[in-house]
């Protein structure tokens, strides 16, 4: 259900075409992103095609992982006629998220490592025998026992403060 050049859209059905619960548009409303064309007489929010493209490019931005105020910013580029401006600010905000991605990657991809390393070491733990603790014991060594010296703060230490 598009709408026509004319046709004037309530909250519920804007939210129906774009996928924004209700509350989500409310929401971008408070922050700028976006507000309706006009209000009924009964204060009915309506939005037209405008607000419905400007939607679109707030779903589209979300994807790309810009924050709202990202959003903000590019929209409002946009709306005073800078667009020599806006791609070379979306390629800004875009470079530093590929950035941040490839930081958060490297840190995954160290974090896969050092639990590769600690489930291989487990492997040598006898399942059936485990650590070897008893009853009686206020914590198992199961957890040294798999990463007995790498670890920053020994299980021994932490038994010690508690």
């Amino acid at each position: 259900m598009e709408p026509s050049e004319k046709q004037l859209l309530r909250i519920g059905e804007v939210a129906k075409v774009t996928g924004f619960p209700t509350k989500t548009l409310r929401f971008y409303e408070e922050r700028g992103l976006v507000k309706p064309a006009t209000r009924t007489e009964a204060g009915y929010r309506l939005y037209g095609t405008e607000e419905l493209a400007r939607l679109e490019f707030v779903k589209r931005a979300k994807l790309l992982g810009l924050t709202l105020e990202e959003i903000k910013e590019l929209i409002a580029l946009a709306a005073e006629a800078r667009r020599g401006k806006v791609i070379p600010r979306l390629e800004e905000i875009l470079e530093a998220k590929l950035e941040e991605i490839e930081r958060r990657m490297a840190e995954l991809a160290e974090f896969r490592e050092s639990l590769l390393h600690y489930r291989r070491r487990l492997f040598g733990v006898d399942p059936v025998e485990g650590c070897g603790c008893g009853e009686g014991v206020s914590s198992c060594g199961c957890l040294e026992a798999v990463i007995g010296e790498d670890s920053l703060i020994s299980t021994e230490s932490l038994r010690r403060k508690l």
